[in-house]
């Protein structure tokens, strides 16, 4: 398949897969467990717009450059652009290729998660983290077609274009044009506790200390901060529970059954006021920070979800934020 690798078997490179997807296979190989899925590589994206005579349409909206009042419109312009251009039939018949082949193997039909892996994102110099969007809970194949639209169209997302203004005053220019993408298409994990692990604590750049931010349901409550998590600081050098701040969590993330989307609920009450992680889980995380950061040989942040008392990593990338 041209445009198609599989985490399993694949070897990582950042060039040709983004460093998301790079990192993902780098996890699997060193026996971490992380959701199942493919890549689409950034070559499909190169095509996509070759094909569709988007790159022309691009050059010309970036041609003068763009300030901070143009970038909703630049944004909402491009994001029509691309999703009303239809995918090339060789890229989806590769991505049903792969699609079909993921099911045979799972034996079941499993909801999928949709991600963003750019050339640019997760760097140790500075992060798109957070700039591109994910697209959560695709049930059916085309859902999964419409999302890898809408990640390609998600460089082009209000945040990422003042983040390359923001670059851009400290000297370090990126066109927009530049920016490339693979697409990671992975089952989707229905988790019961989500949350966020810094193998530092980014509060007080402590190196010696492990922080954990967690909920319950999925972890977008978290990353798009519309809640407040349990915040857990861990010694790193063996593992001790130095500090548990229980969160409000007044609302958590669950995937819709009705649509291929997620939504916001209430959190039990009982829920709200308990800790997300048992001791045990906490172990469990604490061995897997020390393990991806050795791994990596760098501060790491890393998101994970638990399903069924298994712990998957979704994504791991260096802390930018370390003095």
């Amino acid at each position: 398949m041209r445009f198609i690798k599989f985490i399993a078997g694949t070897k990582p490179n950042p060039n040709k897969l983004g460093s998301k997807a790079s990192n993902l296979i780098k996890l699997f190989q060193a026996g971490i467990r992380v959701p199942s899925g493919f890549i689409i590589d950034i070559k499909s994206y190169k095509y996509f717009l070759t094909k569709t005579k988007l790159k022309r349409k691009l050059k010309e909206l970036f041609s003068k450059g763009y300030l901070a009042q143009d970038i909703i419109d630049l944004s909402k312009k491009v994001k029509s652009l691309m999703l009303a251009s239809e995918l090339p039939k060789k890229i989806s018949a590769n991505i049903k290729r792969a699609y079909i082949k993921i099911l045979t193997e799972f034996g079941k039909k499993p909801n999928f998660a949709v991600r963003s892996s750019s050339n640019f994102e997760d760097l140790k110099d500075f992060s798109f983290a957070g700039q591109a969007e994910s697209f959560l809970n695709n049930k059916e194949i085309d859902d999964i077609l419409n999302s890898v639209k809408k990640c390609w169209a998600s460089i082009f997302s209000p945040q990422s274009l003042l983040y390359l203004l923001q670059l851009k005053k400290k000297n370090f220019e990126i066109s927009p044009l530049k920016l490339e993408t693979g697409v990671i298409i992975q089952e989707m994990i229905n988790a019961q506790v989500s949350g966020v692990l810094f193998t530092a604590n980014v509060t007080n750049n402590n190196l010696e200390q492990i922080l954990i931010n967690s909920t319950w349901g999925l972890g977008e409550t978290i990353t798009n901060s519309s809640i407040i998590p349990d915040s857990i600081i861990l010694n790193k050098s063996e593992f001790e529970v130095l500090k548990i701040d229980i969160g409000e969590k007044a609302k958590m993330t669950v995937p819709d059954n009705d649509t291929s989307s997620v939504i916001l609920i209430n959190t039990n009450e009982q829920l709200r006021e308990k800790c997300s992680l048992t001791n045990l889980q906490l172990k469990q995380l604490y061995e897997l920070a020390i393990r991806i950061e050795k791994l990596f040989n760098y501060p790491q942040d890393i998101e994970w979800a638990i399903e069924e008392e298994r712990v998957y990593t979704l994504q791991s990338r260096p802390i930018t934020t370390i003095k």
